[in-house]
């Protein structure tokens, strides 16, 4: 599940892109520079909301934007920030003040180098005030016949045990593909843990490296994070590309997704295939490194899904150039895998 809606920011059409970047091949050089990108363009619109929102209450936020002009951006963000922007625009749109005055005096709280995200964590979903909005989100979505979305914070803060199977999958996929492992290494900066059901796992570029994941079934631990960590960073990743570059232009065009039984728009399915591309990658590389995992079944299940997804692109995407540089990449790389 992926929120693809950039954040309620404009999209980033301007300023340097390579087409290099515009692979479904997981390389982590590519990676870091197309993060750095994605920074430099979320500044340029957090210093437009807080310019604004300087405007609309008439107080003087200099300190803020000092700050901003400050940021290092070879670091990675805490998600709070991109959700801390995210949220102010669309209170500014809103035109609910009192949400403007709230966002900024939360933003002011923040001492300046607790912006940055350097380790990565695992905590229950709930367990920061910043995502109380994408929560009450996930909570209020309604998947055509499907019941309802059920998202539980785990009532604890000793997460221990999970993390340590999030390290050994992350030890996995490091040995499998180091490209996906430095991607994740590069995106990730949080991974929030909840109970409940309906939902598997779900980023949104409102959060830019966070990832929300139901717990594992006791037993399969390992095979669930690998399989969703590649799977929510890769959300992430394409996220970030498609804030560059539209990659289609029938992107709300319906058509039979390769994952969910119900249609989808077509920006929706590129998602859906990219990331079973990637699944497909990491899960055949390591049912020949490590056949004891017994990642078969999930293999030969992502393998029908992607065929699915590159059937429906092939027949009715219309992509742009760097789209099309995209799609041709999970063709040509599925043939040498």
């Amino acid at each position: 599940m992926s929120n693809s809606d950039f954040g309620g920011f404009p999209a980033a059409r301007h300023g340097f892109v390579s087409e290099q970047w515009f692979s479904a091949i997981p390389s982590a050089e590519h990676a870091a520079d197309v993060a750095v990108r994605w920074r430099t363009f979320w500044k340029a619109n957090a210093l437009e909301a807080v310019s604004a929102a300087q405007e609309g209450l008439r107080k003087d936020l200099s300190c803020l934007s000092q700050s901003l002009e400050g940021i290092d951006l070879s670091r990675r963000l805490d998600p709070r920030l991109v959700s801390r922007v995210a949220a102010l625009m669309d209170a500014m749109s809103r035109g609910d003040g009192y949400a403007v005055y709230d966002g900024v005096q939360a933003w002011l709280s923040d001492p300046v180098d607790q912006w940055y995200a350097d380790k990565w964590v695992v905590e229950s979903v709930s367990s920061r005030a910043w995502e109380a909005s994408i929560v009450k989100e996930i909570r209020s979505t309604r998947i055509s016949g499907q019941p309802a979305i059920q998202c539980l914070p785990l009532l604890t803060i000793d997460l221990r045990q999970i993390t340590s199977h999030v390290e050994r999958a992350l030890s996995y996929i490091r040995e499998a593909d180091p490209g996906m492992h430095g991607e994740i290494m590069t995106h990730v900066a949080c991974i929030r843990m909840l109970d409940g059901s309906g939902m598997e796992g779900m980023s949104t570029a409102r959060a830019f490296g966070a990832i929300w994941l139901r717990m594992p079934e006791p037993g399969d631990e390992l095979g669930w994070f690998l399989e969703h960590l590649v799977h929510e960073c890769s959300h992430i990743h394409l996220n970030a590309l498609m804030a560059m570059d539209p990659l289609l232009l029938n992107p709300n065009e319906i058509n039979q997704s390769p994952i969910r039984p119900d249609p989808r728009p077509m920006f929706q399915i590129l998602h859906g295939t990219f990331v079973l591309f990637r699944n497909c990658q990491v899960h055949g590389r390591l049912a020949i490194l490590a056949p004891q995992l017994g990642l078969e079944p999930a293999l030969a299940r992502f393998r029908e899904q992607f065929a699915k997804g590159m059937e429906v692109l092939r027949n009715h995407a219309r992509p742009t150039p760097l789209g099309d540089r995209l799609i041709q990449s999970m063709l040509s790389g599925q043939s040498h895998d």
